[in-house]
This record gives structure tokens, sequence and C-alpha cells, in this order.
């Protein structure tokens, strides 16, 4: 019986129930090395109180169950044992649960990951568990309203580094093997299920102590950074520190509240899932923020960003956490804004606001014009929908949200919210009613119909400027538009505090544009489709003279800006990148892009504007944003017959910027990288790619590539190259087996399973799909870099597959973790390609998903969101595809 997908009224029922006062568990990982080992024993001992004398159940998925001792009688487990779930009567009263069983190690990434290195094979494991794999480990009430105190014994090889969130007691030699050591942790504090963690392997390991400057403080903390073996030389771990000793000063002064836990470690691992995870004591992150090919400044802003928001998770989340996930926003929006404030209050990052607003932001706007939307504050009936709502709208949307809410509220006001909810609700539960009462309380505004208006209700806003000029050519009114999605009903409204801006463009052949001034600009909630905004004369004259009107400046509010020519938008697509302010232009750019995925703005214009701008980009967030934008609007949103010329001119206005480039600068590194993406489009790209890939076929370390002094050939652009080459069947297999063999590591690894599905023939699709969707033994990353070489080349290698891929759809979800039937039923998706004299609707991406999902009404609802959010796709690639042909 499937029984894993816990109902929230389940879970309401067992909180009512029970109380739970600490869980000892033992994990013995003595033979872990050995893969002929397919699990792990643990043994469980769970001290709780009951209510009452009723039926209920502990969470476990298991390999098997030896024993169940209730309250020091044995349960018969033929009888208790029901699919996931341990069913038992407790006393009232105290009682106290033992579980001895065995344990999967994980190749998914969900619940214990167990990892080979191929450079050196050594052996990695940790432990990923949100929203609820937890039970993957080891027995326990998977919610996140039952927290205990947890204490942790690792049985491991003695050599190993072993850690867990709290701090190490003492390591105790087994008498008969002194190869074997047990480590005994100390109690955690009161933490929910999901962000337990243990750590296991031959890391490595870097040391250091932060010595708080803050005010308010922890006292000394040790810091711990731990990464395989083999990626040690580019471990950076000194800039790890500073981030993290900068952040913790940041943190415990603003919310006025001391580090609540004893160490901090973070450990970056192999083949994760996530970005990061925000386990208190032992943060772990996915390797790839380890830059083996050199770090730029916007990935160095990008793992400054994650650190501070599994850092102020630390508050939002582990020591106040929501009662149940339809709240998962509570900590998620919250960590979302804190990380780009951390970011650049802490650490200096000056353009991590521009980062949000062109890349997390353009997930949330994706997210949110989905038919599966959802509000801020989602209905979440049980784990599956949990587990689907880490998405764009419950991190994205929600911190630009609180940015809409700081504008409104003050920053003040919001901060000393939350200092008074942190210590109100310490190592408690939370709903959104109780933030908002603690906001009431500090805020003279309706923050109640701001909640109702923003975090209750779905749907994008989209915005936009009126001038209405007398006939003597005077300004006579200038008026905002307001198009409210479906769900926001007219009375309520959505509110918004916003800027606009002013620019003048100089008369120069190839224009600079230069700011007037802005001014802020209020719309209120109620029926506000239209509203005239109210000018002094000064302000009057700035927007009559305006060339370019940019409203939403500052990005303060979430919404879809849309430029009309009497706005500016050829100004924009000309001069863009020659305004001074990163997020202004950063702005501009993500409102062309929404045009362009909205059919309002010709892919091909978008296209010509980013080829034009690549030299003349200074920010190198914007210059990588706007490269993967460019790809995704030919691959996307043009049609077929248009593709290969759009291909061949992005190449060669790629090659010719990154020949331009200064040399070892991000805007290199960045260029090279999109050079060599598309050069598995271009058949210009051949030789170069042929030249690149000597990084992963040759021992050239430390050599600059032919022709590009600064830029060196790495393995993992080697693989690129080598990608992009079978992309054009322009290597063979033995050239791949050999460069796979002679440097083993993870990304060759990688890098084989993509290419090798990436040959543009029937045998080597025909392979990967077959891998796909039976080789359960694939690891999640091998996985999706099969699937992605799979979708590379013309549909006509594809089309066959399209049934067996909606055929296999239920038995692939019944078949895998949610996790990893996920990968496969995004990764191996029907292309979305216009056929000539086609109606949209007969696309097999449109039409076989359509019939599928009515043919399959019952399906689980996770597997048919999916399913849903694919046709939507699709049909949105589809449309603009057509436009684009006319």
């Amino acid at each position: 019986m499937n029984n894993e997908n816990l109902s929230r009224d389940e879970a309401a029922h067992r909180s009512e129930l029970l109380s739970v006062d600490t869980y000892d568990v033992h994990v013995d990982l003595t033979n872990a090395a050995d893969t002929s080992f397919a699990s792990y024993p643990t043994a469980t001992t769970v001290r709780f109180t009951a209510r009452a004398a009723e039926e209920t159940f502990i969470d476990y998925i298991h390999q098997s169950i030896d024993s169940i001792k209730l309250n020091g009688g044995h349960i018969n487990t033929a009888e208790a044992i029901d699919g996931s779930r341990i069913r038992f009567t407790p006393v009232e009263g105290e009682n106290i649960l033992t579980i001895h069983g065995r344990s999967y190690f994980s190749r998914s990434g969900e619940g214990l990951h167990r990892y080979t290195d191929p450079t050196d094979d050594k052996t990695y494991l940790y432990t990923q568990y949100e929203p609820a794999d937890c039970r993957r480990v080891f027995p326990n009430f998977e919610q996140p309203d039952l927290k205990a105190v947890f204490n942790f014994r690792i049985t491991a090889p003695a050599h190993w580094v072993v850690s867990s969130n709290a701090e190490l007691d003492r390591t105790l030699e087994d008498p008969a093997d002194s190869s074997i050591s047990k480590r005994v942790f100390k109690p955690t504090a009161r933490i929910s299920t999901y962000i337990t963690t243990i750590l296991a392997g031959e890391y490595f390991v870097a040391s250091d102590t932060y010595v708080p400057t803050s005010t308010v403080n922890s006292g000394k903390i040790p810091l711990v950074a731990y990464c395989r073996a083999s990626l040690a030389e580019y471990f950076d771990a000194e800039n790890i520190f500073t981030v993290t000793k900068q952040g913790l000063d940041f943190f415990q002064d603003l919310f006025d509240y001391a580090y609540p836990f004893k160490k901090y470690e973070q450990a970056f691992v192999p083949e994760y899932n996530l970005g990061a995870m925000e386990n208190p004591g032992m943060v772990t992150f996915t390797e790839s923020y380890i830059y083996i090919s050199g770090a730029t400044q916007a990935d160095l802003e990008s793992r400054a960003n994650v650190i501070c928001h599994e850092m102020s998770h630390m508050w939002f989340g582990d020591l106040v956490t929501m009662k149940w996930w339809d709240d998962l926003w509570l900590k998620e929006s919250f960590a979302d804004f804190m990380g780009t404030l951390g970011s650049i209050q802490a650490n200096g990052f000056e353009d991590a606001w521009t980062t949000f607003a062109n890349r997390r932001k353009s997930w949330a706007y994706y997210q949110d014009q989905l038919p599966t939307t959802h509000p801020i504050v989602a209905d979440i009936p049980h784990l599956e929908a949990a587990k689907q709502n880490f998405d764009g709208i419950t991190y994205a949307k929600g911190a630009s949200a609180l940015k809409q809410l700081v504008a409104y509220v003050g920053f003040e006001t919001f901060i000393d919210a939350a200092r008074a909810y942190f210590k109100k609700h310490e190592y408690g539960n939370t709903t959104l009613d109780d933030f908002l009462s603690v906001l009431d309380e500090k805020s003279d505004r309706d923050v109640k119909t701001w909640a109702q208006a923003w975090l209750q209700t779905s749907g994008l806003s989209s915005l936009s400027t009126e001038r209405i000029f007398a006939e003597d050519g005077t300004l006579q009114e200038l008026r905002i538009h307001q198009e409210l999605p479906a769900g926001v009903p007219t009375g309520l409204g959505r509110p918004h505090q916003l800027m606009l801006e002013t620019f003048i463009a100089s008369d120069d052949e190839e224009p600079q544009l230069t700011s007037t001034g802005k001014f802020s600009l209020e719309i209120p909630a109620g029926d506000s489709h239209s509203v005239a905004i109210d000018l002094d004369a000064e302000a009057r004259e700035q927007v009559a003279a305006a060339d370019l009107l940019l409203l939403n400046s500052g990005d303060q509010t979430y919404a879809k800006v849309y430029l009309s020519d009497e706005d500016g938008l050829q100004t924009a697509l000309k001069s863009v990148s020659t305004i001074d302010d990163a997020l202004a232009r950063g702005l501009l750019w993500g409102s062309l892009w929404n045009q362009v995925r909205d059919g309002k703005l010709a892919a091909t214009t978008f296209i010509r504007a980013v080829e034009f701008n690549l030299i003349r980009e200074p920010s190198a967030t914007l210059l990588a944003a706007l490269t993967s934008q460019a790809q995704s609007a030919i691959s996307l949103y043009t049609a077929p017959t248009e593709q290969a010329s759009l291909w061949d001119s992005l190449y060669s206005a790629l090659s010719d910027a990154l020949e331009s480039a200064e040399s070892s600068s991000d805007a290199q590194l960045i260029l090279m990288r999109s050079t060599l993406a598309v050069a598995a489009h271009s058949p210009l790209g051949i030789e170069f790619a042929r030249e690149v890939s000597r990084g992963a076929i040759e021992d050239l370390k430390d050599a600059d590539i032919e022709g590009l002094q600064g830029l060196k050939y790495t393995q993992t652009l080697g693989w690129s190259a080598l990608i992009a080459l079978a992309a054009h069947s322009e290597v063979d297999d033995l050239t791949l087996e050999t460069a796979r063999a002679d440097q083993s590591s993870a990304t060759s690894e990688r890098g084989f399973a993509y290419a090798s599905a990436a040959f543009p023939n029937a045998q080597a699709k025909q392979a990967a799909f077959t891998a796909v969707t039976t080789d359960q033994e694939l690891s999640n990353e091998i996985l999706t870099a099969t699937a992605n070489g799979f979708k590379l080349g013309e549909e006509k290698l594809h089309v066959e597959f399209y049934p067996q891929y909606f055929e296999q759809l239920l038995d692939t979800w019944n078949d895998r973790s949610i996790g990893m039937a996920t990968r496969v039923v995004t990764g191996l998706y029907p292309a979305a390609v216009l056929r000539e004299n086609k109606a949209i609707e007969e696309h097999p991406a449109v039409a076989m998903g359509e019939k599928w999902l009515e043919e399959n009404p019952d399906a689980p609802s996770a597997l048919r969101r999916e399913i849903i959010e694919n046709v939507a796709d699709a049909r949105r690639a589809l449309t603009a595809q057509q436009a684009s042909s006319r």
C-alpha cells in the first residue's frame, strides 16, 4: 500500500494527539563504502506523550523492519507495518517507542544519498529531507509541528568525517575493530524532523572561528566547511568563511536575536537536488558553488546570496517554523528577501537586487502565469503538493511581495515586527495569522487588507503608463493602468507602492539615456484599473519631456510593466545598456523579456537587441541573463524556419564579443560559456568547440585557450565543447569514452551522459530514452544530463517516443520517488515545435498532453500538475512561434 502522501488533516489530527520529547537515533554506516550493500541498519527510540489511548502511526519508508517495541512490549510487525507507516496504539501519557530496521541508501538525492567519486573512489554521504524524506532514514513523526530534541549516534569507518546538527560529544572506538568508531553527538535544540541532518564520508575539512563584532551576538562559534577531497584545490573556503562571518554579524544585529545554535558548518555535496538546505548547525549546498572553471563576480554574488538565504533560515524557519506546508512562504519568502539584503548590506554585492529582478522575479513571473499558479499562502492538502510548492511563487513572488510590504509599512516597522515574532514564537510553529498579528501591532497601515490582496490571491498584474497631451503639446495627465489577474476581485484590487523614473536620450548616432529623476507613486487597493497621478509642475515637465518612462524604478512592486512605443520602447531597445544604473537596465531588460514571452514583442527584435548590447552591457549578472534569454528566445519563441539563421547570428555575435572581451574578465568567462552552449546549435561553432574540447581530452592545465589569453582549458569547458560536437556528430564514441576514462570525475560522468545522448541519430536517442525511463540505477544528475542530451536535435528524432512517453507516465510516477519521477516527466516532455499549416491544438505537445489529462482524471494531482504546466508551456511557445512566422 502506497501511503507516503501524508495529508494535512492526518497531520493535524496527529499533532492534536501527540507531543514529542526526544529521538535517540543510531545509524550504522559501517558498510556504506561497499555499494553491494543497498541498505544500512538503524535503531530509533522516540519518547512522546499521547493525550489519549488512540491508534496512530509513525512514518518510515524502509527496506525492512526487524522489531517494534512500545513501552517495553513487542508489537507484531506483520500487523503493525502498513506501507510507509507503522501503526500502534499508545497509552495515555508518556510512551517509549523503539524500532529497529534497515533503510535504503539513496541515488535520488532524497534521504541518505550515497556517492562514489569516480576520481578517487572515495565515498560521500549526506542527507536531504525537505519536505518529508527524513522518514527514508529513520522512523519519525514526519510533520513540521511535531518538534523534538534529537540525539544522533553514527557508526562509520574511523577515518571518515562524520557530522550532524549538534556538536560532537565523544567518539567511541569499536573494541572489536579499530577501523570502526561511533560518533555520539550532543542533543540538538528543539527542531523539526526535516531539518535534521547527517554527513559522513572522506570529506576535505576547512575550519575557522567566528568572533562576533555585532552588538547582539552568540559568542564565538566554530565554523567548518566541507567538500569532496578531489575538489579541495578549487575550494575557496576563505571566501565562504568571510561571507559567513559578515552574514552572522549582520543578521544578529538586524534581528536583535543571537544566532540560536552552537556551531555553523557548511557542506558542499555532490548530486544535490537543491541549491542549499538550512539544516541548523550544518547547512548543505550543491557543490556547483565550487567553481572549478573559475568564478565571475556574478558567481560569487550568487553563492553569497545563497549563504545568506540559508543563514536567515536559522531564524525564519529553524527557530520559528511553519505549522504546516501551507505557510512554507513564512520561511522561504523571507529567506529569499533576506538573502539578497544580506548580499548587499553584509557582503557588498551592490547589484544583488538587479540579480533578484532579472533572475528570481523572472522565475516568479513564469510560474505565476501558469494555470497551476497559486497564492503565496497556498492550499497544501498533502505532501505531494508541498513538494511541488517549492516554486517561483513561494520563493520569488513571496520575496517580491515582502519587498512591496517594506515599501508599504517601512523597513524599520517590518524589522521590528520580525524581532517581536522571533521572541514570541521561538522554537515554536506559526501560521500567517501569527505573523500578521505581530505586524499589525507594529504598523499603522492596513496590513490585513494588504495580505489579502498580496498573499491570498494569485496571478500577476500588468502595469503601463499613458501620457495624455493637450492640443498645444503640454502634458494634461499621466495615468497608470493596471490589468488585474483573474483571481483578484476588482473591489479588492492590488495596491502598489512604486516609483516612476524618467530618461532623456542624447542626439548621438547611438543615443545615451540619462535619468532626469524619479518620484513615488501609490496605486491604492480597490478599483484601481486606471489611476490618475497627481503631478506638481516640476514633475509634469519632467514626465512630458521624457524619451523613456520606467515604471517601477527601484523594483519595489511585483508586476509586469509593459513598454509601448509611446513610453519609449524603441529607445529602450537601442540604448538600454547606456543607462548608468544596473537595476534600471535590468528592469528594462526584464520588461522586454516579458513582452517576448507574451507575444507582444517579436523574439527576433529582442535577440537583435541582445546581440547589439553584448559588448556594451557592463553588468556580469545582466550579461549572463541576457545570453541565456536570447537562447531561450530562439529555441522556444521563434519559428523553426527562422532558428538556424538566428543561431548562426547569435553565435557570431557572441564569438565577436568573446574575442574583444578583456582578458580574465567576468565577461570573458560568461561569453565563453554562452558561446559553447550556442555552438551546439550552430555549425559555425564546430571548429571552436573542437579547440576548447582539448580541455577534456588532453592534460592542458594552466594553459590559455588558443587565441583567448586569460581563459584556461578546463575539464568543465571541455565537456561543454564535446557536447556541442556530439550534437553535430563531430566527435566519436571512442573519443568520449577516452576523455571520460582519462580524466575521471563527476564532471566527466555528467558530460559523458549528456554528450552520448546528444548525437543526432536514432540509436543514441533510443538509448537515452530507454535509460531515463527504465534504468533506476541512474543517479539524479546523470538522469537529468541524459534527458538534456536526448532533447537536443530536430523534432523528427523524437516523434516516435511521444506515445511511449505518455503510456509510461503513471508507471513512472508510481515506481519512483516524486523527485526522480519529476525529472523524468519534465525531462522527456515533447518539445513544442511549430508545424507548417498545423493548428496549435494538433501539436503532440498540446494534443497528446490534453488527451492524457482527459483520460486520467484520477491520476495523482502532482503528476497532473506537471502535465498541465508542460501543456501550458507548449501553448505559449507555439503561439509565439506562430506570431514570429507571420
